[in-house]
């Protein structure tokens, strides 16, 4: 250990020698010549951060206990805790300032938690930067490891290697040997010894570890790149593997494995920057990542963190580290001023002795110092600079031009550079350009010429192909005279194929006026005939009348199919007889035909104006723009105004009143046959689709026709379709000729009376119907014939079944036939409906209205009314209640009344629906009816219940459903109801009271209701303590007292049951004494009632009370009274009732009598009316009629007794709801007078009710006898009727005469309909015609529509970029409002931290001073018992002032539990201060003890505001960041003129990055902890003025009842005399 010390010390000597004190070696000398140079010798590891894998008194409190080393001696034991400063080993303590005095030490936990191996303890120091490292020397301040191993990464990416291990058992630990020897070639290896593996020292031992020492090349260490490689290090790692122990740790005591643990006070690492000896100190930088770290200051023109390698312009030699003789600085390149960064080139360095090899050389140099012009430059004489020869790789043999800068070309290539072919050269590539082949007929402007692109010439407007040698698709006849080349195809648009056709050559129309007018005649605009005149020059002239322009109109020659001439020319020669201004017009020359019109102005396709003299014109008849016709046209429809030209017409006049002159008109045309003339390629040979025919494809093909029909030649050619019934087709109608019974325009149908499917093609596809009287009929997919046109009523394929909506048997399927007749159902079915009614039977089906019955003539079960009256729908539900109501016991439907809709109730239900219970009653909902409320008379108000629940209505104080018990807390159950017991809570057991309303009382407490003490107690709250002692004189007095009565009561009872003489002296003596007694008695009570007066109060209230007792008396009377009257009005409303059952018995009587004779007699004259109907036929409408009517009224009769009926039970049921209300009043208790009152209304009700049923009977008695006498008279006048005679034979004939000429008008109609069927279809397809016209304008319609829909989409779109411009806009000026907001609110939380870190001082002065005043407290009350006050305001005074610093900390987070403790304490020590002055020391000493806890709280506190102000530093950073970044945006929005999407998306993606970086910052959680902070700090703040204003009134209550106690007893006095002869 001694050896190893002298190494170190011989080390740091060695390390330390420089050329100043600062243990720093400067780069250059005197004479600036360069030399090794290194950083200051220091310790590497001096407040760096160590990371340890345990730490004691992080996750719990550790003990531990220090080694004696004297066997049974007893363990002095500490604790561990990070939370405590005074008592946390943390692993920064390791590498700390320590001295002798004042060492600190980073500690493990104990073998107890588990720290022992195999478990070991990584300690890493970080140093931040490559060091080359001397010696590690640890202290340790437990004893040393029996077994750890110093680790070292080289760089940061590198991995861990073994420095050195120590252990004493290598072997079995490292699995290595002891002390090896080190030998050259392999010295970078760690070895294993066991030095300091001993146990001794317990404490303070040292281990130094040196990386040179026994290394043989560490006395040539320059020379040795492994050493130097091997002291390289960045991070170092102490791996503490097995702790020493003395073997006791095998009994596994718990206090022995408490004195094992691993603990160190100071590690040192000495070392030098790592700069490889170019530079002389290390500088702290900040790096990408914001971390700060160490660099070195790089001398000798080099750079990097390690000064390892040359800088970019320094590499004319090989970097090296520099030694004692030899700096190594890096040389600069030569590089001609033409390079400013350069490499090492090892061959270049080997051939020249110069390494250095310039790099990205300027102005198009090269060479390894930029000597040379780069290659494919050269040199230009002018400025001597090098310059780019930019010959064309492709076009040029090479890249290297000659001296004048001049590229050699390859064949068809052109240029200095190479870079385009020759004229009529194309496809320039890497074999040159190859020659063009344009035809010339085709080429623009018959110029050929080609891109030297593509190759492609340039072609006329309807030439395609690369070389212009061929038409495109749809125009034929190439031409050189063509300007377009080629002539659209006509073929009248049913073919884009075609050629020129053989045979036909150039001709021209002409009239040059030599033998006269050439009938060219004169018109103006309007048609009107203006006549010209023939002159002496053979000219054609013309005159205009005022402003009017007057036309040449051409002869008929001129017009017609002039489709030949098609871009050929229209020639004339023009002149006018005056010098004026000329006006011209776009009608000049107009061509009209197929519907159209073509005009231009004289001066068109580049013609003069017309001027006196004579003027040649010519215009193609072309649609191409440059040829200025109006309007434009596309080729087809302008060939399509020559095909049909039907007028031509030359303006003559172009002045006021002027004349005009033309000659030699020439129109270039085309026609078969060899004229003379050249071959007209212009003339087309169509190649026709199928279907069409002709020259020109304007014929249809047999068998087609034209679609639409009579379109003309422009229509489309369709096959005809006659579906095999005919071969003939009509071409332009397409109509064809039917035959085989079929019919239409296509024979796509069958005749009228045949069927079947015409379209299958064959003769006999059509067959005769088999329906009744040869009607239509249709045949189904199925194959079945169905008739169409049935008879109303009939339906079915043969019209053999009745249709819906009748009834009957026509073909006799269920008996006799009978014919169909409609359903009769009261009008009580939907008419839209199908399946009404049976179509055999006639019942009605699907009754509506809530109706059934055969004929609908009833309510359903379940609902009441007349189903036959208007309007319908008069069925209405029964709605009876299921709980109240009797069900049937056959169909279980809760039915009613059908008439009076009134349900069946059980027994105590009331209600039409049978809904609520009778008064008293209740439990509706027990669907047997309801029950008896049983209300108690005592404790109910009435008998009346709650129907549900069944609770009775109690009087106040009383309870339970039936009101028979009084409640909680109540008593004394009567009429009355209960009382309350209102028992004290403050003397009572119990709130709730005995039946006597006596309160449980606690002892010493008395009265009924608990609420005062018994005698000579006092304080009920206090729980009725003792009087003071002066009240027993009280008290004896009053027993005095009682006694003396009991006395006198004892003898006047004795005087009572024993009567005898006695002593009249005595007597009167005693009396007086009782009299007195009495008196004071009397005193007493008026005293104790506050009456001291006597003013009769207790009189009084007896007077009262007799008055009530008499009022009741009264009151039961009356009701008495009410209860006799209430029982005759009962038996009168029964005498009434009675009655009015009676007339209603009458009246159901005579309405039953009434019906009988209805039923009887009516039903008689019915029968015979029926007979003499079948007897007489049913000719006679009269009779018919009268018969309708005697059955409506009788069926109205039958309504009205019915609606009489239900009436007079309606009011039976009232009758009876009567008599019921008035036994329920005869029953009912309580209440008496409010029931009377409702059995009077309804007794009114009653009595208005059966006035109403005697109407109602008189009203049925009439009109019963009114029906009986109205079916009387129909009887009569059904007797009375006489049935005419008829002539059956005549009949008979004139119906066969209507026969037969029915039949002739159907024949003439149908041959007519024959006739005119052409005509028909002709209509019909004029009809289509225009339909396809409509639907084709609607099209275009839609077509324009949406054109209009997208136009305004784009203006949307486009108003909705704008609008969100304007929202970024907004958007972005609210970002900025709120940026500007939290900005002001950082600024606002950075001034408070400042401030508060400006208390920090403050608060540490008010802790000194409240220590100080702590310690001057506990040396006066170390004294005795009488310094006691001294040290209480000493307390007081440290109190306040610990408060007071409190106050001022508490803006500070994390000193509020510490300091609201420290107050409590004071609260208890004040306390304890009276009564015991060694309690109120302990007290002091804890008081030292938080004020030691709060200066801890205060640098905690400090570090915290330090941390709040690099938060809040940081916050404002990134908000004024994000401040510029909107500002940024508001400039450039500020500028925007137009909206622009992507610089708006941009603006966008700018603004999320703000949000971003605010999101970052987190300046709400920020804001919200510094406010949080606050409030807290605000709420202590407030509690520790709480906790000592309760403090001081604590103690002044103290103090005020250390005033009130009695210092002594006082003498006892009596209070009053005895009496005298007592």
């Amino acid at each position: 250990m001694r050896v190893a010390s002298v190494i170190l010390l011989l080390l740091g000597c060695l390390v330390n020698f420089s050329d100043g004190q600062s243990g720093r070696f400067s780069c250059y000398d005197e004479q600036r010549r360069a030399r090794r140079c290194m950083p200051s010798f220091e310790n590497a590891a001096f407040r760096l951060p160590v990371d340890a894998t345990n730490t004691c008194g992080i996750s719990k409190v550790t003990e531990y206990c220090l080694q004696t080393g004297v066997t049974g001696a007893t363990k002095s034991c500490q604790y561990c805790d990070a939370r405590v400063p005074n008592l946390a080993h943390p692993a920064e303590h390791m590498t700390d300032f320590n001295t002798h005095l004042n060492w600190t030490w980073w500690q493990s936990e104990t073998m107890l938690e588990g720290v022992q191996y195999p478990n070991t303890v990584n300690l890493t120091l970080h140093l931040k930067k490559a060091y080359d490292i001397t010696y590690v020397r640890i202290r340790f301040h437990s004893s040393r490891p029996e077994s750890f191993a110093i680790y070292k990464k080289t760089r940061e990416d590198s991995g861990w290697e073994p420095f050195q291990f120590y252990s004493a058992s290598c072997e079995s630990t490292f699995s290595m040997g002891t002390d090896q020897v080190i030998r050259r070639g392999n010295e970078a290896r760690a070895i294993c010894t066991d030095d300091y593996s001993d146990i001794s020292p317990l404490t303070g031992g040292t281990v130094a570890f040196s990386t040179l020492v026994g290394r043989p090349s560490a006395y040539d260490f320059d020379n040795s790149p492994e050493l130097q490689e091997w002291v390289t290090a960045s991070k170092i790692m102490i791996v503490l593997t097995r702790l020493n122990t003395f073997g006791d740790e095998v009994f596994e005591d718990p206090q022995v494995l408490k004195s094992y643990f691993y603990a160190i006070s100071d590690l040192a690492v000495g070392a030098r920057c790592k700069c490889n000896g170019h530079a002389s100190e290390c500088i702290s930088q900040t790096g990408q990542g914001l971390e700060d770290r160490l660099v070195c200051k790089c001398e000798h023109n080099t750079m990097g963190p390690d000064c390892g390698q040359c800088l970019p312009f320094y590499n004319d030699r090989p970097w090296r580290v520099a030694t004692t003789t030899d700096a190594f600085e890096c040389q600069p390149c030569e590089c001609n001023n033409r390079a400013t960064e350069c490499y090492f080139d090892e061959e270049l360095y080997r051939r020249t002795g110069r390494g250095g090899y310039c790099k990205d050389c300027r102005d198009n140099t090269a060479g390894a110092n930029c000597e040379l012009c780069k290659r494919n430059h050269f040199r230009r004489p002018a400025d001597d600079r090098c310059t780019d020869c930019q010959c064309n790789e492709i076009g040029s043999v090479t890249l290297q031009c000659d001296a004048l800068g001049r590229c050699r070309c390859k064949p068809g290539v052109t240029g200095d550079k190479c870079d385009r072919c020759q004229t009529n050269y194309y496809s320039f590539g890497p074999q040159g350009c190859r020659s063009c082949a344009c035809v010339e007929a085709g080429s623009l402007d018959n110029n050929p010429r080609c891109s030297p692109d593509t190759g492609d010439c340039s072609c006329k407007d309807n030439v395609e192909g690369q070389d212009c040698d061929r038409c495109k698709p749809g125009y034929f006849g190439l031409s050189y005279n063509n300007p377009f080349g080629c002539e659209a195809c006509f073929c009248y648009g049913h073919s884009s194929i075609c050629n020129s056709a053989a045979g036909y050559y150039s001709r021209i129309i002409e009239s040059n006026f030599e033998n006269g007018k050439d009938r060219w005649e004169g018109t103006d605009r309007q048609h009107n005939k203006i006549s010209t005149q023939y002159s002496l020059t053979k000219e054609l002239g013309i005159s205009s009348d005022g402003q009017e322009a007057a036309y040449f109109r051409a002869p008929p020659r001129y017009l017609g199919d002039q489709r030949f001439s098609y871009n050929q020319y229209l020639r004339f020669t023009l002149r006018i007889g005056e010098e004026q201004a000329v006006r011209a017009s776009i009608l000049d020359v107009v061509l009209e035909g197929n519907g159209q019109t073509l005009s231009i102005p004289i001066f068109g396709q580049g013609n003069s104006l017309p001027k006196v003299t004579r003027q040649n014109y010519q215009f193609r008849l072309h649609e191409h723009t440059n040829y200025q016709w109006t309007p434009r046209l596309k080729a087809q429809d302008f060939v399509a105004i020559l095909s049909n030209l039907t007028d031509l017409k030359i303006r003559g006049t172009y002045t006021p009143g002027g004349v005009g002159f033309i000659d030699d008109i020439q129109l270039d045309t085309a026609r078969r046959g060899f004229n003379g003339g050249e071959e007209a390629g212009w003339v087309e040979q169509c190649t026709c689709p199928e279907g069409y025919v002709g020259q020109f494809c304007e014929s249809c093909a047999p068998g087609y026709r034209r679609d639409p029909a009579n379109g003309g030649p422009f229509a489309k050619c369709i096959p005809c379709n006659c579906h095999g019934h005919s071969d003939v087709c009509e071409v332009n109608t397409g109509r064809c000729i039917c035959e085989h019974n079929t019919m239409g325009g296509n024979c796509e149908r069958c005749a009228s009376g045949y069927y079947g499917n015409a379209l299958l093609g064959n003769p006999d596809d059509c067959q005769r119907c088999p329906c009744p009287g040869g009607g239509p009929c249709v045949e189904l997919a199925n194959g079945e014939v169905v008739c169409t046109e049935c008879r109303e009523g009939y339906t079915g394929s043969r019209c053999e079944f009745c249709a819906d909506g009748y009834y009957g048997d026509p073909t006799g399927r269920y008996g006799a036939p009978r014919q169909c007749e409609r359903c009769s159902c009261n009008d009580n079915i939907d008419p839209n409906a199908v399946a009404n009614c049976n179509r055999t039977s006639g019942e009605c089906l699907k009754c509506i209205y809530n109706t059934a019955g055969f004929y609908c003539e009833k309510c359903l079960p379940g609902y009441y009314g007349d189903a036959l009256v208007l309007p319908k729908g008069q069925c209405q539900s029964c709605n009876c209640n299921p709980r109240g109501t009797l069900v049937g016991d056959r169909d279980q439907v809760l039915s009613c009344d059908p008439l009076t809709g009134q349900c069946p109730c059980l027994p105590n239900v009331l209600g039409k629906f049978c809904d609520r219970c009778e008064d008293t009653y209740w439990n509706l909902e027990s669907g047997t009816g309801c029950e008896p409320c049983f209300c108690d008379r005592i404790g109910s108000l009435n008998g009346t219940c709650e129907t549900r629940s069944g609770q009775c209505i109690c009087k106040n104080g009383v309870a339970g459903r039936k009101c028979d018990h009084c409640r909680s807390y109540f008593w004394g159950f009567n009429r009355d109801g209960c009382r309350e017991c209102a028992c004290d809570p403050e003397g009572s057991f119990d709130l709730q009271c005995d039946e006597y309303g006596n309160c449980p009382c606690r002892p010493s407490v008395g009265g009924r209701q608990c609420d005062r003490c018994v005698e000579n107690k006092h304080n009920i709250t206090a729980g009725c303590v003792d009087c003071a002692p002066c009240y027993n004189l009280v008290q004896d007095r009053v027993n005095y007292h009682r006694e003396n009565l009991r006395k006198l009561n004892d003898t006047i009872n004795l005087i009572v049951t024993n009567p005898q003489k006695f002593n009249n002296t005595e007597f009167v003596k005693l009396l007086r004494v009782v009299n007195s007694s009495v008196i004071t008695l009397l005193n007493d009570a008026r005293t104790a009632s506050g009456q001291p007066g006597g003013d009769g109060g207790m009189g009084r209230q007896l007077e009262e009370l007799r008055r009530s007792i008499r009022d009741v008396l009264g009151q039961c009377g009356r009701i008495s009274l009410m209860v006799r009257d209430a029982a005759s009005s009962s038996q009168r409303s029964i005498r009434d009732i009675d009655a009015a059952e009676e007339a209603i018995n009458r009246a159901e009587i005579i309405l039953l009598n009434a019906e009988r004779y209805l039923l009887d007699e009516g039903s008689e004259a019915l029968k015979r009316a029926k007979d003499a109907v079948k007897i007489f036929g049913d000719q006679s409408s009269e009779m018919k009629v009268i018969a309708e009517r005697a059955q409506r009224e009788a069926k109205r009769q039958m309504m009205e007794a019915d609606r009489i009926d239900m009436v007079a039970n309606e009011a039976l049921n009232t009758s009876r709801e009567a008599l019921e209300l008035a036994m329920q009043a005869l029953n009912m208790p309580g209440n008496i007078q409010i029931e009377i009152q409702r059995l009077r209304q309804e007794y009114g009700d009653a009595d208005r009710l059966f006035k109403q049923t005697r109407i109602y009977a008189d009203s049925a008695r009439s009109l019963s006898q009114r029906a009986y006498q109205e079916a009387l008279d129909l009887y009569a006048e059904a007797n009375a009727l006489q049935i005419p005679g008829a002539d059956v034979t005549l009949l008979t004939e004139d119906s066969e005469l209507i026969k037969t000429e029915s039949q002739q008008i159907k024949t003439r109609a149908e041959e007519l309909m024959d006739k005119n069927r052409n005509l028909m279809e002709d209509v019909r397809q004029q009809k289509l015609e225009a339909e396809a016209l409509l639907s084709s304008g609607i099209r275009q319609q839609q077509r324009a529509d949406e054109l209009l829909a997208e136009a305004d989409a784009a203006r949307a779109k486009a108003r909705e970029a704008v609008s969100l411009g304007e929202d970024t806009l907004e958007d972005a000026n609210v970002t900025l409002n709120i940026l500007l907001k939290f900005d002001k609110k950082v600024s606002e939380s950075k001034d408070e931290a400042v401030n508060a870190l400006g208390q920090v001082s403050v608060i540490e002065q008010l802790i000194r001073e409240a220590e100080r005043k702590s310690s001057e407290a506990r040396n006066a009350l170390s004294g005795a018992e009488t310094d006691a006050n001294i040290a209480y305001d000493l307390a007081e005074q440290a109190k306040e002032t610990a408060y007071n610093a409190s106050n001022e900390a508490s803006r500070i987070r994390g000193d509020s539990e510490s300091t609201k403790t420290r107050a409590s304490d004071l609260k208890d020590r004040a306390d304890e201060i009276a009564g015991n002055v060694k309690i109120a020391n302990e007290s002091i000493v804890q008081f030292e003890s938080q004020a030691s806890d709060d200066e801890r709280l205060a640098q905690e506190a400090l570090e915290k505001a330090n941390q709040a102000k690099i938060i809040a530093q940081d916050a404002s950073s990134k908000v004024q960041g994000a401040l510029q970044t909107v500002n940024d945006i508001l400039k450039i929005l500020g500028q925007q003129e137009d909206v622009d999407i992507a610089k708006l998306e941009e603006l966008e993606r700018d603004l999320d990055d703000v949000e971003q970086q605010i999101k970052d910052a987190d300046l709400d959680a920020q804001y919200n902890e510094l406010k949080l902070a606050k409030e807290q700090q605000t709420i202590l703040v407030q509690e520790f003025r709480v906790d000592l204003e309760k403090l001081r009134r604590d103690v002044n209550n103290i103090e005020e009842i250390k005033n009130k106690l009695p210092e002594g007893c006082f003498k006892r006095e009596r209070l009053e005399t005895e009496i005298v002869g007592r």
